[in-house]
């Protein structure tokens, strides 16, 4: 008899320690770590516009918010990140001319701020001939940025504000101030989009700031881009060679 109730005794124990265990493992799968816990700020974007949008869409959304859609300087020439180290020039190797459109907005704010300009870049899209389609409409949006110069008397101001908020949202992010005339900060995302705010003219009495957002693979986009741009005008010389073969006028 003893033996008896000590086996059901025993019984009924395992049945409880592993209920237990059941209710621990359950617990732990339903309940997750810091670690898995998402964030909603994970995937870099610009005004919370899809990478590689057509023109149309982008647009729609930042008119939305009360944009208003102006003529950029420099319409034809797309930039890359490098493109916005100036506030108001670029270099050959920053830039893609006659592979996009770049447009200029009006009416809209960041972080509290004004921009003094805010623009977007988008890129034409090729055929499958490799071909350039441009259409600006279906163009595809791939970068967006802010710049603030004359409007803020205080540039440096402007930049540690927009880095605290920027740290407050992003983690640290790698901050260069290595170079003479710019300090940079730059934040990249589980997909490699990127977010960067340049101070220029850090030792000189006029400063400005600038802050981009830039597509995953960009970059990439930009050299084909460029090898189509340089096809296309290699064929239209070579057309216009053969036009023009028997002229020899003013020789």
């Amino acid at each position: 008899m003893k033996k008896r109730l000590f086996i059901v005794l025993l019984v009924a124990t395992i049945s409880i320690t592993g209920s237990q265990a059941s209710f621990v493992l359950a617990s732990s799968d339903s309940e997750p770590s810091a670690e898995q816990t998402s964030d909603e700020k994970s995937t870099f974007t610009f005004r919370d516009i899809q990478w590689w949008d057509t023109k149309t869409d982008a647009e729609k959304q930042l008119v939305a918010e009360g944009a208003e859609i102006q003529t950029a300087a420099f319409e034809d020439n797309i930039l890359r990140m490098s493109g916005i180290d100036y506030a108001n020039s670029t270099g050959a190797k920053d830039r893609v001319e006659g592979g996009g459109t770049v447009v200029r907005y009006s009416g809209l704010k960041v972080a509290g701020y004004t921009p003094s300009e805010t623009e977007a870049c988008y890129i034409y899209t090729l055929n499958d001939d490799g071909s350039i389609n441009k259409d600006k409409d279906s163009a595809q949006f791939y970068f967006g940025w802010y710049t603030f110069e004359y409007d803020y008397a205080d540039g440096e101001g402007v930049y540690n504000d927009l880095l605290q908020k920027l740290q407050s949202l992003y983690g640290d992010g790698a901050i260069n101030s290595d170079d003479d005339y710019f300090t940079t900060s730059t934040w990249t995302d589980a997909d490699n989009n990127q977010i960067r705010l340049l101070l220029g003219g850090k030792n000189k009495d006029y400063k400005y700031v600038t802050l981009g957002y830039i597509a995953a693979g960009a970059d990439e986009k930009l050299d084909e881009m460029q090898a189509a741009v340089d096809a296309e005008n290699i064929a239209s010389e070579a057309a216009d060679r053969e036009k023009n073969k028997k002229d020899v006028s003013g020789l």
